[in-house]
């Protein structure tokens, strides 16, 4: 299947390790530096140079406070935007400072709210071989110390992650991760880089990569412990209602192969449904029951592959309360990312 083509799992190294530049866009993250740069400080030699950067995207809080008392540690280097770039709003423009500025051919991306692990940068340089054009790494998302991972949200993520591997597989862009993703500078330069779609609020990972697709020679998916990066966001429901706004609202900019997926999901949950209703409200219909048990268990099944992958079968019990919400939610934000406003993160 497509998932196991794209996912890498040759742990023996057979290549030179080229150097990493590492680029963080930090926009009034003064919260959630310090954690991410202990993340930082407690990661491994990857065998080969590396740098990070991290671009102070106009933050009014105390960033560059921190800034000063981390600038050249652990090869960290600050880099303060307060200007524009012509073309680019909100984030790209942060990045492609980062990118400008980055000394290495490999780059490797994460969120200022993330962790990383200490063997983060080893996998990238194992990841990395000279074929390999585009890496993506899995997260997870904890809202605060101590939170479990046992939620919806990262149910729904390890599915979106496995529908990403298995477009990797198959040169065709799908989804991807700002918060852990890797792929060459000339690969970016080559595609173009945010030109097209640096006036689109977001878009820095899955329109990109749909840019970048036809020129990526080989693009795969690591699910490694050792290469799970840990997100920590907020509970405000107003953002997360906002993020899931503007996710759906890149529908319009998508390739006339992915606007068909969308369509095709959004026709099978109106119809997963629809049958719910008319089970309700008519007598028993033993083939549409055996139909949904069967559509549940594929489900499930493919599901649990994924996530004996990245060791997190326990979020497996979550299928059940998802298989009712999610799809509701699909087609709610599905229609208002089409017809409805949202606002940007600050």
């Amino acid at each position: 299947m497509g998932l196991k083509r794209s996912t890498c799992t040759q742990r023996k190294i057979n290549h030179t390790l080229e150097p990493i530049s590492v680029i963080i866009a930090a926009k009034n993250e003064a919260h959630n530096l310090p954690a991410l740069l202990a993340s930082i400080s407690q990661l491994e030699d990857p065998g080969t140079d590396y740098e990070i950067i991290i671009v102070n995207d106009h933050s009014t809080d105390d960033t560059e406070a921190i800034a000063k008392n981390w600038d050249g540690l652990f090869g960290i280097r600050f880099i303060h935007f307060t200007g524009e770039l012509a073309g680019l709003v909100g984030k790209k423009a942060a990045l492609q400072m980062g990118i400008d500025v980055a000394k290495y051919e490999v780059l490797a991306f994460t969120d200022a709210d993330c962790r990383l692990p200490q063997n983060w940068l080893v996998e990238i340089a194992r990841g990395m071989n000279p074929e390999v054009d585009y890496l993506l790494g899995y997260s997870t998302i904890y809202f605060g110390e101590g939170d479990s991972d046992l939620r919806l949200v990262n149910f729904e993520r390890s599915v979106y992650y496995m529908l990403a591997a298995a477009g990797l597989a198959r040169q065709k862009a799908i989804t991807a991760s700002a918060c852990n993703q890797i792929y060459r500078k000339s690969l970016f330069l080559e595609s173009g880089g945010f030109e097209g779609i640096g006036e689109i609020p977001s878009g820095d990972d899955d329109l990109l990569l749909i840019k970048m697709m036809p020129k990526i020679n080989k693009a795969i998916y690591n699910p490694a412990e050792d290469m799970q990066i840990h997100c920590y966001e907020d509970r405000d429901r107003k953002r997360i209602h906002h993020k899931n706004i503007r996710r759906a609202s890149k529908y319009k900019y998508h390739p006339r192969y992915l606007k068909r997926l969308s369509m095709a999901v959004f026709s099978y949950f109106v119809l997963f449904y629809a049958a719910l209703i008319v089970l309700m409200t008519t007598k028993l219909n033993l083939i549409l029951v055996i139909s949904l048990i069967v559509k549940s268990i594929a489900e499930l099944m493919l599901s649990q592959y994924h996530l004996k992958m990245v060791k997190k079968q326990h979020l497996g019990i979550l299928y059940f309360p998802q298989i009712l919400l999610f799809p509701l939610q699909f087609l709610y934000y599905g229609a208002r990312g089409l017809f409805g406003k949202y606002q940007w993160k600050g």
